[in-house]
């Protein structure tokens, strides 16, 4: 369970403080937090109550993902995230900052359809202060793909059994039905659309969290998303872990983890 959190849409979840509804604008940053895929509650929690402990005044929006959202259509985005893009509206049109952490390609999935339908439906890219990508991105090559599918199969005895072959299956029907239909590879659409300047800002300084250790996630495709990104425009920081595993570098060193996030929270874009 997330203590604390109560659900106000599809896979969303809301926090909001004491002193949130209390203090100015300024006073009172919103976390748009978007976890990796099929991410247990209670693993989740070991984040944000961090978050909860260094933002006390703050409110917390958390977009889960499962698989069935990495293959879900576009369109139907922009009703499912509209209770969460609607708080989001409603804090940057007061003058709050916003602070969006992603984690993994499944969080990744999660705040670039939420930046697109933001786009959609005021003009804009979504207003932020920072941006951290947390294990991410990669291009979804063959066995990295099936670690992290693997990842989020139920730990039972059949699963563990048969649970891979079945991920090979899945991933050799994608492949056919991409060949098939002429279309690429959900995750290479993924690793190039993070960094579209049209749909995020490249004036929000942004910060990889990435290991040599990730299975998951190769240490050179973050580090060469990072480099296009700079490219781009982007001010980009990176913070290297070398042992820890995916989604899991604030074990390795949580004072390193997030004191990298709280600087980053101070440096970030203000928008008067």
């Amino acid at each position: 369970m997330l203590p604390d959190f109560e659900k106000i849409g599809h896979n969303t979840y809301l926090w909001t403080s004491s002193a949130y509804l209390s203090e100015s604008a300024n006073e009172t940053p919103l976390l748009l937090l978007f976890t990796w895929n099929a991410a247990a509650a209670r693993h989740i929690a070991k984040y944000t109550t961090s978050y909860q402990q260094l933002f006390p005044t703050s409110r917390i929006i958390l977009v889960r993902c499962f698989t069935v959202d990495m293959f879900r259509a576009a369109s139907a985005y922009p009703s499912l995230l509209k209770p969460a893009i609607d708080l989001v509206a409603e804090h940057t049109k007061s003058g709050g900052a916003v602070l969006v952490h992603s984690w993994s390609n499944g969080g990744g999935n999660q705040v670039n359809e939420f930046a697109k339908a933001w786009l959609a439906r005021f003009g804009t890219r979504l207003p932020m202060r920072a941006q951290i990508l947390d294990s991410a991105p990669t291009k979804g090559p063959w066995m990295k793909s099936h670690a992290a599918i693997s990842a989020s199969l139920p730990p039972t005895t059949f699963w563990q059994w048969f649970g891979g072959i079945a991920v090979h299956l899945l991933l050799a029907a994608i492949l056919l039905a991409n060949a098939v239909r002429r279309k690429e590879n959900k995750m290479v659409v993924l690793f190039r659309e993070l960094n579209d300047d049209m749909t995020f800002n490249p004036k929000v300084p942004r910060m990889y969290l990435y290991s040599r250790a990730d299975m998951m996630v190769g240490f050179e495709e973050a580090d060469e998303h990072a480099d296009m990104a700079e490219a781009r425009g982007w001010a980009v920081t990176r913070v290297h872990f070398e042992n820890s595993a995916h989604c899991g570098h604030v074990r390795e060193d949580a004072a390193k983890y997030w004191a990298s996030i709280m600087d980053l929270w101070k440096k970030g874009l203000r928008v008067d």
